[in-house]
């Protein structure tokens, strides 16, 4: 790929990027006993879904998540004790959002915080956990739930928010994301405090049920991971840059081009014309949201190489050799959906 597609690489990322969020993958791990259940199966519809190969409770669940019409739902079967094939199997799958019943939620979290740290950035949504406090993780909690058709355990009906999840664009938060299939749900005495301590809870609001506050489980603040790391939304839009910076990179550059520094330009070039299409749906316009090569990147490299950076200016040390290694760095200002209104009325 040469440098001109490159740029129609990053460009047709961007302007895509919304419908792609709005078309996301979930993938689901089911416990069935089912003698023709597979083992891992990839449905694009209910319709698909062949009525005898799933226990009636899983069918439900898989109706549950085809309601927000993700663009595909991946199901992997639980065996007895094979839960390692499980995350096997999940490893070779494409997905965004990830929801297991039939996994202990607790080493859900751990997979999926141990798969994000690798660079794959996938999601989970587990139920009434013990404070996951990750990004990546969305912690439903809910007690005393009943839909339309009947009771059901809130570790399944994270199915129903993972799916919902997956299916929502950039452009929107889940926040107040209307529930219609629920009849009851108890309610919490503090919903801000639940919200507060990570939780994503379900709220009646104007005669329907609703999710509230759309948050992960992230509650530990730092000066890399702020309070804007606690929105599903936000997160989701720096998981979407992350990746299809990565994929561009790895298709376009790796290996392909040579590591000057006016080639490195060029990519910085590529990367803000991708955040400038962007801007106005994901990140804010308002802003200068931009990448640059990475000044202290470059000197740590040189530094660690036995190279005196002492007597050289910034030029000079934007300009050196790095060897295969790309040094960028980016500032970004992403845009949240509406969620709170203050209006002063005068007389």
């Amino acid at each position: 790929m040469g440098l001109p597609e490159i740029f129609i690489a990053f460009e047709t990322a961007a302007v895509s990027a919304v419908s792609r969020s709005a078309r996301g993958a979930v993938a689901l791990v089911l416990s069935d006993d089912t003698p023709r259940s597979p083992v891992t199966a990839t449905y694009q519809s209910l319709a698909d879904v062949p009525a005898d190969v799933f226990t009636e409770e899983n069918y439900r669940l898989l109706d549950l998540a085809f309601r927000a019409a993700p663009a595909k739902v991946h199901v992997v079967r639980l065996q007895a004790e094979e839960e390692q094939a499980v995350y096997d199997a999940l490893n070779k799958l494409t997905f965004n959002w990830l929801a297991a019943p039939a996994l202990d939620s607790a080493d859900v979290a751990a997979y999926v915080k141990e798969r994000r740290e690798a660079g794959t950035a996938i999601k989970a949504v587990v139920a009434n956990a013990e404070a996951p406090d990750h990004e990546g993780i969305v912690n439903l909690c809910a007690n005393g739930l009943v839909l339309a058709d009947g009771e059901i355990d809130a570790k399944d009906y994270t199915v129903r928010i993972a799916a919902l999840l997956a299916a929502l664009p950039l452009t929107q938060s889940a926040t107040y994301a209307q529930l219609a299939e629920v009849v009851s749900c108890d309610d919490y005495d503090d919903p801000d405090g639940e919200i507060d301590q990570g939780k994503l809870i379900i709220v009646q609001s104007r005669g329907s049920y609703r999710l509230g506050r759309a948050v992960n489980s992230l509650t530990t603040l730092t000066p890399a991971k702020a309070a804007p790391f606690q929105k599903i939304k936000i997160v989701e839009g720096i998981d979407l840059i992350q990746t299809d910076i990565a994929d561009t990179f790895e298709k376009g550059y790796i290996g392909k081009v040579l590591n000057d520094y006016d080639s490195k330009l060029l990519l910085v070039t590529a990367i803000n014309a991708y955040f400038k299409e962007l801007e106005g749906e994901v990140l804010d316009k308002t802003t200068d949201n931009r990448c640059a090569v990475s000044l202290s990147g470059q000197k740590s490299y040189l530094e660690q190489q036995g190279i005196d950076t002492t007597d050289m200016d910034d030029a000079q040390i934007l300009r050196a050799n790095t060897g295969s290694q790309v040094f960028l760095e980016a500032r970004l200002t992403f845009c949240d959906a509406m969620e709170d209104l203050a209006l002063e009325i005068s007389m």
